[in-house]
C-alpha cells in the first residue's frame, strides 16, 4: 500500500491508498486516462512503500542499501540549476512542483523501472522486444512517464531484472519536497557487487507541462511506401547539457507510415516538465530520415533541423522536397 496525503483543516494526514495499477486514482475518484498497464503486484505492496517509516537521509545514505548521490561539490549529491541565482527568478504566472527525469544508464541488463510519486506511478522505462543492452555502462532511452511526476514528498524507483512477478532488485526514495530552488541530482543506485545503476533529475519547485505532437504531411507517391527512423529530442537550458529523447527508433525497426496524408508521429514520450518562466524557451532537435520503397530500391532523405518554442511560439513547420513535418507545443498546469 502506499500513501496519499488528505489534506484538511488540521493539517495533513495519511490515507492508504493501493498503486498496484499504474493509473491511480485522484481524490475525486477519477482514474488517469493515459491507458497504462498494471504493475506488478509487489509494486507499492511492501513495508519500504511506507513514506512514513523512511528516514529523512532516505535513498543518499551509506546505509541505504547501496545508493549514494554524486557529490558535485555541493555536499548534498544536487547542483544548482541556476548557477547561485536566487530562487524561481523570473518565474512565470503559475506552476508546480515537479520532478523531471534527465537520464538513466546502467551497466546491467533492466527489464523495467518504476518511478512514482505521491499519488502515483508509472513505468519511466521498459525494454523493447528484441532489444539486447550493451555491456558497459550505456544510457537507457526512458519510454515514460506518460504524466509528470510531482516533486511532493518522495520520488521512488523500482528496478526489476525479469519479467514477471520476481521482487524488484533495487527499491529507493529520495525526498524532492524540500528545494525551494531548481536543483540537479544523480543518483547512484548499486545493485550488487560491480553493477550499479545511474539516475539523473531534476526537482523544479515551479513547473509547468509541455506536451509535445509531431504531425507527419508526407507527399503522395503512388503506390511507393514509406517509413520512418531517428530521433528527436527536447531541451531547455535549465537541462544543462542533458536531452530528453521523445523519439527513438532505430533503421531496422522503422515505423511505416501511408503516402499523400498526415500521421500523427507516436512519441515515446510526450509530456516533459519545463520550469515556468517568463522567458521560457524549448528547444527541440529533429533528425528523422524518411525511406522510400518501390521495386528496384529504396531511396533515405533526411529531415533534420532544430526549432525553438516560447510560450507565444507553440507551432512550427518544415518541408524538405514537399515531405513536411509539423511541431506543437501545449503548455498546461501542473497539478
Amino acid at each position: 500500500m502506499g500513501i496519499l496525503l488528505d489534506s484538511n483543516v488540521y493539517g495533513p494526514k495519511l490515507k492508504k491508498v493501493d498503486e498496484r495499477v499504474l493509473h491511480t486514482a485522484n481524490q475525486d475518484g477519477e482514474i488517469g486516462e493515459d491507458g497504462a498497464k498494471a504493475l506488478p503486484e509487489d509494486v507499492g505492496s511492501g513495508p519500504e512503500d511506507d513514506a512514513t517509516a523512511l528516514p529523512e537521509d532516505s535513498g543518499s545514505g551509506p546505509e541505504d542499501s547501496g545508493s549514494d548521490a554524486e557529490d558535485d561539490g555541493n555536499g548534498d549529491g544536487g547542483s544548482d540549476a541556476e548557477d547561485g541565482s536566487s530562487a524561481l527568478d523570473d518565474s512565470g504566472p503559475f506552476g508546480g512542483r515537479a520532478v523531471q527525469v534527465l537520464a538513466i544508464c546502467a551497466n546491467f541488463p533492466i527489464y523495467e523501472i518504476i518511478g512514482s510519486d505521491w499519488q502515483q506511478a508509472r513505468y519511466i522505462y521498459e525494454r523493447r522486444e528484441g532489444e539486447v543492452q550493451e555491456e558497459g555502462m550505456v544510457d537507457l532511452v526512458p519510454t515514460g512517464p506518460h504524466r509528470i511526476f510531482m516533486a511532493c514528498g518522495y520520488f521512488r524507483v523500482k528496478v526489476y531484472t525479469d519479467h514477471g512477478s520476481g521482487p524488484p532488485v533495487i527499491t529507493e526514495a529520495w525526498d524532492v519536497q524540500e528545494d525551494d530552488r531548481i536543483k540537479e541530482y544523480t543518483r547512484t543506485i548499486r545493485a550488487g557487487p560491480g553493477s550499479k545503476l545511474k539516475i539523473t533529475y531534476l526537482v523544479i519547485p515551479k513547473a509547468i507541462e509541455a506536451n509535445v505532437e509531431v504531425n507527419l504531411k508526407l507527399k503522395g507517391l503512388g503506390s511507393r511506401s514509406r517509413a520512418i527512423y531517428g530521433k528527436i529530442k527536447a531541451s531547455v537550458p535549465h537541462y544543462r547539457n542533458k536531452s530528453i529523447p521523445l523519439f527513438s527508433c532505430e533503421r531496422g525497426t522503422s515505423l511505416s507510415f501511408p503516402s499523400g496524408s498526415t500521421s500523427i508521429l507516436p512519441l515515446s514520450l510526450s509530456r516533459i516538465a519545463v520550469p515556468s518562466l517568463w522567458q521560457l524557451q524549448l528547444h527541440i532537435q529533429v533528425d528523422l530520415t524518411v525511406i522510400t520503397y518501390d521495386s528496384q530500391e529504396e531511396q533515405d532523405k533526411n529531415l533534420k533541423f532544430s526549432l525553438e518554442f516560447t510560450r507565444e511560439i507553440v507551432s512550427q513547420e518544415r518541408e524538405v522536397d514537399d515531405d513536411q513535418i509539423e511541431v506543437k507545443i501545449v503548455w498546461d498546469q501542473i497539478y
